[in-house]
């Protein structure tokens, strides 16, 4: 099997030029393995089993990142409460049909798909082409629901022929991509979001809308006073490796965020994380104290479901 992923990766490297093939796998290595690797060190199996079979070394150590400790805990909770939160969201609404936009080296497509809901992940090709091997390597039914596709979020065809293969209601999860786009690659997203809406039905579930305020309770839910200098340190430590600046500002007014979706023919209402109490992995790694505050931001309005306006 790792012969089969290295001809995999021999032949991206071919089809694709060296400049874009290097640009690809820096944003590999940048969004979809440091979450993976938050996933994992929550304690979540699949996420572990992800990680140990791509057999790459971890991004971050206490050797190369101050306080990695705390920023450890803390981006794995706000990383598991985030993975685990779409997940209930489309078991409760007992949804058929996913499309998982940009959700990294993340188990979850495979989780939803072994349970016989048809997924279809939108991502960097690097990560397509991962993502299809270890589809192989999970459960029975993930090899045939679980379709991994390159799909820019701003582009319509990709975007809307890619929707057309799912038949029925679609819940649409995007976690943590927005702040990396410009102005005129937001509103085209959210333009196609609308277009398969309003065909197809269903919804889009995003935290984004909040996400500084959402991490900085989870920072807080640990670490207190603190959180500011723990949510500064992680945009820092995600901008050095980017090498470039995170648009973390926009869109985090709620006011502000629901004109922008009107603008774009879109509605929303703010729901819990979690409608009851969530069974997290790395609840195993807090004080009672701090599990208690970490529940109490389950519970908070922090997950928005969009849905047509028309």
């Amino acid at each position: 099997m790792k012969k089969f992923f290295v001809t995999l990766m021999l032949v991206a490297a071919v089809a694709i030029s060296s400049t874009t093939r290097a640009a690809e796998f820096e944003m590999v290595e940048y969004s979809a393995q440091v979450k993976l690797q938050w996933l994992a060190a929550a304690g979540i199996p699949q996420a572990q089993k992800f990680l140990k079979e791509i057999d790459r070394p971890v991004f971050f150590t206490a050797d190369n990142l101050n306080d990695f400790a705390r920023l450890q805990n803390v981006n794995s909770l706000y990383q598991e409460l985030n993975f685990a939160a779409a997940i209930n969201y489309v078991r409760e609404h007992n949804y058929s049909n996913v499309m998982d936009l940009a959700c990294s080296l993340s188990p979850r497509a495979m989780i939803l798909g072994d349970e016989g809901r048809s997924v279809i992940v939108g991502e960097l090709n690097t990560v397509c082409l991962i993502g299809d091997w270890m589809v192989d390597e999970f459960g029975a039914l993930s090899k045939k629901t679980v379709d991994y596709q390159v799909i820019p979020v701003e582009d319509a065809y990709a975007m809307t022929s890619n929707a057309d293969k799912l038949t029925g209601e679609i819940c649409i999860i995007e976690q943590g991509l927005m702040i990396y786009l410009n102005d005129l690659q937001r509103a085209q997203m959210f333009d196609n979001i609308h277009a398969i809406l309003q065909k197809h039905g269903g919804c889009f579930i995003t935290s984004d809308f909040n996400q500084k305020k959402y991490f900085t309770d989870v920072a807080a839910a640990l670490y207190g006073a603190d959180a500011p200098t723990l949510y500064a340190e992680t945009k820092a430590m995600y901008e050095k490796v980017l090498d470039d600046k995170i648009a973390d500002e926009v869109l985090q007014d709620e006011r502000t965020a629901m004109d922008f979706l009107a603008q774009h023919g879109l509605k929303a209402e703010k729901i819990p994380l979690f409608s009851t109490t969530p069974g997290l992995y790395c609840a195993k790694n807090f004080t009672a104290e701090q599990l208690a505050k970490v529940n109490a931001v389950a519970a908070k309005k922090y997950l928005w479901v969009i849905t047509s306006a028309d």
